[in-house]
C-alpha cells in the first residue's frame, strides 16, 4: 500500500510540475546532454527522449566512444569531433573534453542554462564519485558556470553475462531514470527564486542515482550523503602473459557503518538517491541545505 501510495504522489507531483514549468522561464530550457558512456548509449538516448518529450531544447556533446571512470580527465593535445546534426556532436575525447568544448566552442554564443550528464550504465555512489565521469562531466560544467546534474542508473555484475542482452536490469530501467531527471528539473525551475539566477547555486552539482529495480520497487527519492567507501573495486588477477593483469569490477562488501544516510545503503534498500556535490573545494558552507529545501517535494518522507 505504501509503494502504491508513493506512485500516486510521485505522479501528481510530476504532472503538477509539468503544468508550473512555465511559470519561472517563459522559454524552454537549453539543456547540454552528455555522458560518458559514448553518444550512442542507450542511457543518453533514454533521456534525450524525455528531455524532448518535456518540451526542452537540447544539444549533445558527448564522447564518441566509452569514456567511464575517466573523472574530469581532460586531453591536452588535438581534439577531433564530428558535427553529426544541427545540435549533436561527438568528440574524441573525455566527458569533460565534451563539456569543455560545448561551452567554449559549440554553444559560446548560445550557453546552455543545464547539464545533465547521463543516464549512466552503472551505480556512480561513495568513493567511486571521484572516479566517475558521468559526475567529471557535471563538474567541469560547474567550474565553467553552468550548473549540472549527474545521473546515473544501478548495474548488477551478476547479470553480466545475462542473454540474449547483457545487464537486462539497468536497460529496463532507463526509461524510469529518466522521467525522475524530468520530475527533478521541473521542481528545480518551480522553486527557482527568479529567471536570472542559476538553476543550482554556484559550485554544487546533483548526483542522482537511480536502482536497477522494479519501478514498483522504488521506495522513493531521500538526499543522501556520500559515503567514504562503496561502489565497484577492481580485482587484479594473473593475465595471460609475463606483466599483464586482468581486471574484474566487484560490489564493494564493506559499508560506512558511522554514516546514516550513506547513499550506497540508502541506494542498495531500493532509495533514489540525490547527493548535493560542492565542488568548492573550501570548507563545507550551509548553502546546500537551501538545495536540499528545494527539491524537498520529491522526497520519500
Amino acid at each position: 500500500m505504501k509503494k502504491l501510495y508513493f506512485s500516486v504522489i510521485y505522479l501528481s507531483i510530476s504532472l503538477s510540475l509539468t503544468a508550473l514549468a512555465v511559470t519561472v522561464n517563459a522559454d524552454p530550457l537549453h539543456i547540454l546532454l552528455t555522458n560518458d558512456d559514448g553518444i550512442e548509449a542507450p542511457g543518453i538516448k533514454a533521456v534525450e527522449e524525455a528531455l524532448l518529450s518535456a518540451g526542452y531544447r537540447i544539444s549533445i556533446v558527448a564522447p564518441r566512444s566509452q569514456q567511464s571512470a575517466t573523472s574530469m580527465k581532460v586531453t591536452t593535445k588535438k581534439l577531433s569531433f564530428e558535427k553529426l546534426s544541427a545540435n549533436r556532436w561527438a568528440v574524441d575525447g573525455s566527458p569533460a573534453d565534451s563539456v569543455a568544448v560545448a561551452l567554449d566552442v559549440f554553444l559560446s554564443e548560445d550557453l546552455p542554462d543545464l547539464i545533465v550528464s547521463g543516464a549512466n550504465f552503472g551505480q556512480n555512489l561513495g568513493s567511486n564519485t571521484n572516479l566517475s565521469g558521468t559526475v567529471g562531466a557535471a563538474l567541469m560544467g560547474m567550474q565553467m558556470g553552468i550548473p549540472g546534474i549527474a545521473v546515473s542508473v544501478g548495474l548488477h555484475m551478476s547479470e553480466s553475462t545475462a542473454k540474449p542482452v547483457r545487464f537486462p536490469s539497468t536497460l529496463s530501467s532507463f526509461p524510469g531514470a529518466a522521467d525522475f531527471t524530468i520530475a527533478l528539473i521541473k521542481q528545480l525551475e518551480r522553486t527557482q527564486p527568479s529567471s536570472d539566477v542559476p538553476l543550482l547555486p554556484a559550485n554544487m552539482i546533483l548526483n542522482v542515482n537511480y536502482p536497477a529495480i522494479a519501478q514498483n520497487k522504488i521506495i522513493g527519492a531521500r538526499i543522501a550523503d556520500v559515503a567514504r567507501r562503496g561502489g565497484f573495486v577492481a580485482e587484479y588477477v594473473a593475465g595471460d602473459s609475463m606483466n599483464e593483469l586482468k581486471i574484474n569490477l566487484l560490489h564493494e562488501q564493506r559499508r560506512d557503518l558511522e554514516m546514516a544516510n550513506a547513499d550506497i545503503d540508502l541506494f542498495s534498500k531500493g532509495y533514489i538517491t540525490i547527493s548535493v556535490l560542492n565542488g568548492h573545494l573550501g570548507a563545507p558552507r550551509d548553502a546546500d541545505y537551501a538545495l536540499v529545501n528545494r527539491v524537498n517535494e520529491l522526497l520519500v518522507k
